[in-house]
């Protein structure tokens, strides 16, 4: 097998991974009941994971078919910048902390300048003098598209670093006020994100870059599949992690129903965590408490924060620690294995316990001394 086919092999692979997974993410949405917010994330998704499949689509024609791809271009030069862009998009609709947090038109501004310029281009420039410059050589009569060319390729590697970047910054804001919205623990980390989106940094733009610019030393195959070996995981990861509703969106204020808003009298508080018990539900928001008590979510992280000294996550998960430690010592669940208690505690799996308790025993060392 030479090395075209090897490669086309390669691109071909994350290509049909994300037609699985535009596939997947649709049919969830036939056959499950979603929310209108959940049923827009996932058809957004839907419109992302086609994105990427036409822009490694675009990658399969330049190792396979270069007159093809010639003519490709200027659908690949959109789909390199908005493939991330798109995630971006989505990133930002899980993050979203405030009401006004709207998605800033700019991000498709030069996506759309420089595509307008290719179809241009692609009216001026003859296809088979655009073919000598992809494919790595050089003539009097193509400067102007030369000097195109290597642009798209360095938007491909600013875009696939810098939107990355912002992602993670957003998620590391996101973490800071969901501590104070949520108190399932495992739903509100998005690990699974800040993971998916640290493969792109590292693994995609320099590898894949090299490769469309010609550079010798990332033609061949382990480099090819530095770049590919990612997207396999970064799909599915994206896929089952949205599937699953492993994540919790922040209501805007003004979609709470809260009632009349009231006071809260501390002695009235502990009686609603020991009598109502709202812990035990593991998606338990703040949004919940406050209807429950005919006020606002905002008054209720004050409180908490007045009261207790921590933020309504914290002291959720606290009321949680004590519930199964209650529940090792009842009769009624001498039989239970430690994983039913802790559900039955109100954490929504092992691994949320676990990160809870060991959050606590470090606050509890660091408090010792």
């Amino acid at each position: 097998m030479n090395k075209e086919l090897i490669q086309a092999l390669a691109f071909s692979a994350p290509l049909v991974c994300a037609l699985v997974c535009m596939v997947m993410t649709l049919l969830d949405i036939l056959y499950t009941e979603k929310n209108r917010q959940e049923r827009k994330l996932r058809l957004f998704l839907s419109l992302t994971f086609s994105v990427a499949a036409l822009c490694w689509m675009g990658l399969v024609l330049q190792v396979t078919n270069p007159k093809a791809f010639s003519r490709y271009s200027t659908v690949f030069l959109l789909t390199l910048m908005l493939d991330q862009i798109l995630i971006y998009r989505f990133v930002h609709i899980i993050t979203a902390t405030t009401q006004n947090n709207r998605f800033s038109r700019l991000h498709f501004v030069l996506p759309v300048l420089l595509t307008a310029v290719s179809l241009v281009t692609d009216l001026i420039v003859p296809f088979e003098q655009q073919e000598v410059v992809i494919y790595g050589g050089s003539s009097e009569d193509n400067c102007w598209f030369s000097t195109l060319y290597s642009l798209t390729r360095f938007v491909f590697v600013v875009y696939n670093s810098l939107y990355p970047v912002l992602g993670i910054l957003r998620i590391r804001r996101y973490k800071r006020s969901i501590a104070d919205y949520s108190a399932d623990t495992q739903r509100t980390s998005l690990n699974w994100l800040a993971i998916m989106l640290a493969l792109t940094l590292l693994t995609i733009p320099v590898p894949l870059a090299g490769l469309l610019l010609n550079i010798d030393v990332f033609s061949g195959f382990y480099s090819s599949m530095q770049g590919v070996l990612p997207t396999l995981f970064i799909y599915p990861i994206l896929c089952y992690n949205l599937l699953s509703d492993n994540y919790v969106i922040i209501v805007p204020d003004d979609e709470t129903p809260t009632g009349n808003a009231t006071g809260i009298d501390p002695k009235r508080f502990a009686r609603y965590l020991r009598d109502k018990k709202p812990y035990l539900n593991s998606q338990l928001r703040i949004t919940d408490v406050a209807a429950d008590l005919h006020t606002n979510r905002n008054y209720v992280s004050a409180f908490i924060n007045r009261e207790y000294g921590m933020n309504f996550s914290r002291c959720i998960n606290r009321c949680r620690l004590k519930e199964l430690d209650r529940l090792r010592l009842s009769s009624d669940y001498v039989e239970s294995s430690n994983l039913e208690l802790v559900l039955a505690a109100g954490f929504s799996s092992y691994r949320s316990y676990l990160r809870v308790k060991n959050e606590e025993d470090k606050a509890k060392v660091l408090k010792a001394f």
